[in-house]
């Protein structure tokens, strides 16, 4: 395809007649559009973007929305990084790279490859609009996909056969965090018809791993340069490494202003910002933004100011957010003054800076950030995550824990069962449930708030 001509929206159809689960295994893609014709693709998210997120951000800088200051770049991280996901789609005129998590974008930026997170995605897409959630889940489910598989790819595999996913050049994935994800991108592969590569995602956080994943990089790498025509610089890298260490350091040192009692900022403040960490690591934007958040931090602490008037509990969030609930963290503060420190998603990265002194360094550094940001952190023993939560209960001198388990997750439901008896044995109060946290169909938003409430009238009171 010619550079400057857009890249039409996939559609893909199956035999008539077919077993679904066969049927999906086997989808083609349709075929092309007559010539001279332009098919837009991500049509829904292009109205999103300009249709509500766009005029979000205007809101949340006019503070006509709960902490707009404080919430506002993010947002903007992440419109800037769909419009410039719609850029290349249209102009063709970079490699665009489908990759999932245990992979960080450093390497793609470095190579001009534009970096589209795959997992970031479905949250966003279906931001405000959870019946559009349903519909793809639906369509997944249409097609054969397992209802046990996570919502996240149910919403990706919906979002792919209706033109919502962007028709990558090509797809890296890794062997971790979860078998969920292992299915899907099988699926993910088949469908577009990419080349595709698996990197080996060990199962420790040992120096050897590290240095094993490093390895797994130099794939990468000469997968991409295949791929592009194109050598990687490594003095470029390092520039892309130096930012992206900015921005990581901004965040870890606004994690450990949030140990600070009162907390300094909102619940929503944690979960959306990581979001933007994730769609937009390596960009000046992000690093501003994110420095920003930690100098705001850092200016209430000195003076003693909470997110919230009058702070009671503090609350470990363990594990995923609620996105068809996007004011539960703000009711949380009105009704009971609990205040979200921080949330299992976001805590995660505390990662050393990438060592840029030399090439080597820089691939180990990247393969340690990979493996230890969401939801890569989950691939190792529940020893492993056990000591890490009690950390985080210490740490952010938590009152109590929320651990709202998804469906789909079920090493967590496995190690669920181990950490109940720890808090048990340690006194530390526990609420846990089951919810998609996604899809509100298996748990509403009103049953997630009651079981709340009992919580903090038997348990907390």
């Amino acid at each position: 395809m010619l550079a400057g001509t857009a890249r039409p929206a996939p559609t893909y159809h199956v035999a008539e007649g077919m077993p679904p689960r066969l049927a999906l295994a086997r989808a083609v893609r349709a075929p092309a559009a007559a010539e001279g014709t332009v098919s837009e693709s991500m049509p829904r998210m292009r109205e999103k973007v300009a249709g509500q997120l766009r005029p979000m951000i205007e809101m949340l800088r006019a503070g006509m929305l709960p902490h707009g200051h404080l919430l506002a770049g993010a947002l903007e991280a992440v419109v800037a990084h769909y419009e410039e996901t719609f850029r290349v789609l249209d102009e063709h005129n970079r490699k665009l790279c489908w990759y999932e998590f245990c992979v960080t974008p450093e390497i793609f930026r470095a190579m001009d490859v534009h970096p589209f997170l795959g997992e970031v995605h479905p949250p966003i897409l279906t931001l405000g609009t959870p019946e559009l959630c349903w519909h793809y889940v639906d369509r997944a489910h249409a097609y054969g996909l397992p209802s046990e598989v996570c919502v996240l790819d149910k919403v990706m595999l919906g979002a792919l056969l209706e033109g919502e996913m962007p028709q990558p050049d090509f797809i890296v994935t890794a062997s971790a965090p979860c078998d969920s994800s292992r299915i899907g991108y099988q699926i993910f592969e088949q469908i577009t018809g990419c080349p595709t590569l698996r990197l080996d995602a060990p199962t420790d956080d040992s120096a050897e791993a590290h240095r094993y994943y490093a390895g797994q990089l130099r794939k990468l790498i000469a997968f991409l340069e295949e791929q592009t025509g194109r050598r990687l610089d490594p003095d470029r890298l390092r520039e892309v490494c130096e930012e992206s260490n900015r921005a990581c350091e901004a965040m870890r040192e606004l994690l450990e202003l949030r140990r600070a009692v009162p907390c300094p900022h909102p619940g929503t403040v944690g979960f959306n910002s990581y979001m933007a960490l994730l769609c937009s690591l390596g960009s000046p934007e992000l690093t501003r933004y994110l420095e920003f958040l930690r100098d705001d931090a850092a200016a209430r602490v000195a003076a003693g100011r909470g997110a919230i008037p009058d702070e009671r509990y503090r609350v470990l969030w363990y594990y995923v957010p609620v996105t068809f609930d996007f004011e539960l963290a703000t009711w949380l503060e009105e009704t009971f003054g609990a205040v979200v420190i921080t949330d299992a998603l976001s805590s995660f990265l505390r990662a050393d800076p990438v060592d840029t002194s030399d090439f080597d360094s820089m691939l180990v550094g990247l393969a340690r950030r990979g493996l230890e940001t969401t939801m890569g952190r989950l691939r190792v023993r529940a020893s492993v995550l056990t000591e890490r939560f009690l950390r985080d209960v210490q740490d952010f001198r938590a009152d109590c824990v929320v651990f709202p388990s998804p469906v789909g997750c079920k090493h967590v439901w496995a190690w669920l069962g181990l950490l109940r008896r720890v808090c048990r044995e340690r006194g530390i109060p526990l609420y846990a449930f089951d919810l998609d946290w996604m899809d509100s169909r298996t748990r509403s938003s009103e049953e997630i708030r009651g079981g709340i409430e009992q919580f903090f009238a038997t348990v907390m009171s």
